[in-house]
Order: C-alpha cells, then sequence, then structure tokens
C-alpha cells in the first residue's frame, strides 16, 4: 500500500507542476507608457515664436524706407537712383529669388534697337553679377511688359540679435544716353520698374537658389517693391 501511495503522489505532482507551467504563472513584469511629440511649425506670426519672413524695400530721397518711388521730369542719360534691398527678417536662413518687371517694354525695346543699342533691358540696371545669377526672362505681350529673374549667390542669414542680413538687388538704373524726350513717353508716357522678391528656407531644399525653387511645392514668402 505505501508504494501506491508514493506512486500516486508523484503523479499529482507533476500534475501540478504541468498545471502551473501552462496557465503561465511565471510572467515577466511589464509596464506601458506613451510620450506625445508635439511639432511646432514655423510661422510669421508677431507672437514671439521664431517665424520666417523677410522684407523689400528702398530707399527715398530722405534716406527713408519706401516701397513706392516715383521719378518725375527723365531725361536721356539720367542715372537715377533705385536700391531694392532684400531683408532677412526672420530667424531661418533663407534663398532669394528676385524678378525686376519693365513696364511698356515693347516701346523701351523700340527706342534701343532704334539706337543699336540692347534690347535686353537689364543693362540699364547695375546688377552685381558677383552676388547674383541672371536666369529666366518672361515676355508677356498682352500686359507688355519683360521679367527678368534673379537668383542670390548665397544666403540670406537669419537673424543674430537686432541685426539683420540684407543685400541689394542693384542701386541705380540709367537711361540711354542716345535716346531722345520723345523716346522715354512710350505708349502711356510713362513707365514702371517692379521689383518683387521670394524667400524660401535653406533646410532640405538644395544646396544653392536655383535648385531649393525649382523643387518646393508650396507658394514662397513673397514681398512687393516698386
Amino acid at each position: 500500500m505505501k508504494l501506491i501511495k508514493k506512486k500516486i503522489f508523484v503523479m499529482a505532482l507533476a500534475l501540478c507542476l504541468a498545471a502551473i507551467i501552462s496557465t503561465g504563472t511565471f510572467a515577466w513584469f511589464n509596464y506601458t507608457d506613451t510620450v506625445e511629440n508635439v511639432f511646432k511649425v514655423t510661422d510669421s506670426d508677431s507672437d514671439g515664436t521664431p517665424d520666417f519672413s523677410m522684407e523689400l524695400w528702398e530707399t527715398d530721397e530722405s534716406g527713408a524706407k519706401t516701397d513706392h518711388r516715383e521719378y518725375a521730369d527723365l531725361t536721356p542719360g539720367d542715372v537715377l537712383a533705385k536700391d531694392p534691398t532684400v531683408e532677412n527678417t526672420g530667424n531661418y536662413d533663407q534663398y532669394i529669388r528676385a524678378y525686376v518687371t519693365f513696364t511698356d517694354a515693347s516701346a523701351l525695346q523700340a527706342a534701343c534697337a532704334k539706337y543699336n543699342l540692347s534690347t535686353d533691358l537689364r543693362t540699364w540696371l547695375n546688377v552685381d553679377g558677383s552676388v547674383w545669377d541672371a536666369a529666366n526672362i518672361n515676355e508677356d505681350q498682352n500686359a507688355d511688359t519683360i521679367t527678368y529673374c534673379y537668383y542670390l549667390k548665397r544666403v540670406l542669414e537669419k537673424k543674430d540679435g537686432n541685426n539683420t542680413d540684407q543685400v541689394q538687388l542693384f542701386t541705380e538704373v540709367t537711361i540711354p544716353g542716345e535716346f531722345q524726350i520723345e523716346d522715354l513717353s512710350g505708349n502711356t508716357a510713362s513707365f514702371n520698374i517692379n521689383v518683387k522678391a521670394e524667400a524660401v528656407q535653406t533646410a532640405n531644399t538644395g544646396t544653392y537658389a536655383a535648385e531649393a525653387f525649382q523643387f518646393v511645392e508650396w507658394e514662397p514668402f513673397t514681398a512687393y517693391g516698386a
């Protein structure tokens, strides 16, 4: 009888061990937690957060900033002060693209051709080729305009405290001395040279301005001047 009881006890112990293993009594301690990641996108609002912004301005006769200038009583050979300046007023480095648009383009180009001058009106502007790359040209016959594009060769750097990085597109406009007074009247007795500038972030866009603007799919930050 003792032998039979011992066998029964061993069998019962084996069954208990099997039950313990199968029910998973031996489990690792575990704990689950989560972390929330908030990504704040830069903006151009004056709310104290880092912003992406740019300004385009010129100086008037008194040296004050302005976005509009008028020149009266033009004569052939005049050298007119005009200094469109792009300023990075934000907290991020920028690539810059600028456009210069001449209105009454057909009359101005016809006058140039009349005196065997270049019809490329960019020759009227003293753009520094070491600073800006001249790019594409767009002629709009319906609007009678011609627009010249330029890319800044360097990065316009973010603000450093109260200091801002800025660059001039050109500083003067020269009216050809070969012209006659009637050549300047054109179709409307006046013409405009308008400037527009665009800025795009340097991070994750390209290694130079033309490349960056080629691949961006959003509207660049834009400023206008006259």
